[in-house]
């Protein structure tokens, strides 16, 4: 299979990586309304325990970038491995040796920010001769022309751009299989409060798609 967009990712074959999704760049991002960023996020950090995914988080705390969104830091406390960096791309001699380990060729990436870290992890990946998906729906910036630049940059690398709920769906397949209540808890959690504007029922019946609860 010659096409990188036909590739199925499955939850044997891949990994996830989240970058930098710290307190001191979220704040960056334009591109995306802060609500709905931080929505998508919480649903994709739910990818790593529902699909026992092998996980890496990159970036530090510290004074300058502040400290991991508390759905990242779940997932550190339990037992993400870590890869602080001096460089813009998170593939360090640390993860590629963690990652060849997995024994796994597919990662699923986002972060912030895609048009500098996102970018520059994924095009290394592919140099490396890795599969990669990237999240682009929790992956924004503060440019929407940069942001265009990287997107049409990493398709043509040979990268797949994806939503978190397409991925999730991709990795589940069947809601009648394993994962079907995963996913349905997923989805009904974060999809609806990912739309933009007030999502409205107008079915006859009143069962058409409905806000979460909180």
């Amino acid at each position: 299979m010659t096409n990188p967009a036909l590739r199925r990712m499955t939850p044997e074959s891949a990994v996830i990586a989240y970058v930098d999704y710290v307190t001191g760049l979220d704040n960056l991002i334009t591109t995306i309304p802060g609500p709905v960023f931080r929505n998508n996020i919480q649903a994709f950090a739910s990818l790593s325990a529902l699909f026992k995914l092998p996980t890496a988080v990159f970036g530090e705390e510290n004074q300058y970038y502040g400290s991991f969104l508390p759905e990242i830091r779940t997932l550190i406390d339990a037992g993400a491995a870590t890869f602080p960096r001096s460089t813009p791309s998170g593939c360090t001699p640390d993860f590629m040796a963690w990652l060849q380990a997995t024994g796994r060729r597919d990662v699923i990436i986002g972060g912030i920010s895609i048009d500098n870290c996102t970018l520059h992890t994924a095009l290394d990946l592919l140099r490396a001769g890795y599969n990669v998906q990237v999240v682009v729906d929790v992956s924004g910036s503060n440019s929407r022309l940069a942001e265009d630049a990287a997107l049409a940059r990493l398709q043509a690398a040979g990268a797949v751009n994806a939503g978190w709920l397409n991925t999730l769906t991709e990795l589940g397949a069947d809601f009648a299989g394993p994962f079907g209540a995963g996913m349905m808890q997923v989805i009904q959690g974060h999809w609806p409060a990912s739309t933009t504007g007030q999502v409205q029922d107008t079915t006859p019946d009143g069962h058409g798609m409905q806000l979460p609860k909180t």
